[in-house]
């Protein structure tokens, strides 16, 4: 379980499921409130004032087409909940929140590829209703709408060692 700094809320991950020979995944409550319609993966991580919560949506189960992931960041106080970067066969992972900022780390592990992505909190547009059932951004295999990035402020990539 993790508690928020301020210590006001808690965020819980609860087991789901497993994919072979990979990955767990999770159902997420944040104060005994369930994240309906979406899982996620580890790590989570606040913010210091606490209104922010970052965590690893999965977009399949399907080892076949994943993985695919993306960084979510949910507004507790708002009920709020908003998807950024959809990672296909990539992980987000390696939560910080900076000066305004949030910055993680997108990792490809089959292309060997790391980089890093800093979001600017205020540009953020694509927030939802928590509730409301996730909206698909375009992957290689489904040509849906794409996923807005007008809010990503640098990308470092860098070769994975």
């Amino acid at each position: 379980m993790a508690r928020s700094p301020n210590g006001t809320h808690r965020a819980a991950l609860r087991f789901e499921g497993e994919i072979r020979f990979g990955p767990k995944y999770f159902r997420l409550s944040i104060d005994a409130r369930t994240v309906p319609n979406r899982i996620f993966g580890q790590p989570l991580q606040w913010s210091a004032d606490s209104r922010f919560l970052a965590a690893q949506e999965w977009l399949t189960t399907d080892s076949a087409k994943g993985p695919i992931t993306c960084a979510a960041l949910i507004d507790v106080d708002a009920w709020k909940i908003a998807r950024l970067q959809v990672l296909p066969k990539g992980f987000a992972e390696a939560f910080r929140f900076g000066d305004g900022v949030l910055v993680y780390r997108k990792t490809f592990a089959a292309q060997g590829i790391e980089s890093e992505t800093e979001v600017a909190l205020g540009a953020i547009d694509s927030w939802q209703d928590i509730h409301a059932p996730p909206i698909l951004a375009r992957t290689p295999d489904r040509p849906a709408g794409p996923m807005p990035a007008p809010f990503i402020v640098s990308t470092l990539h860098q070769e994975v060692p």
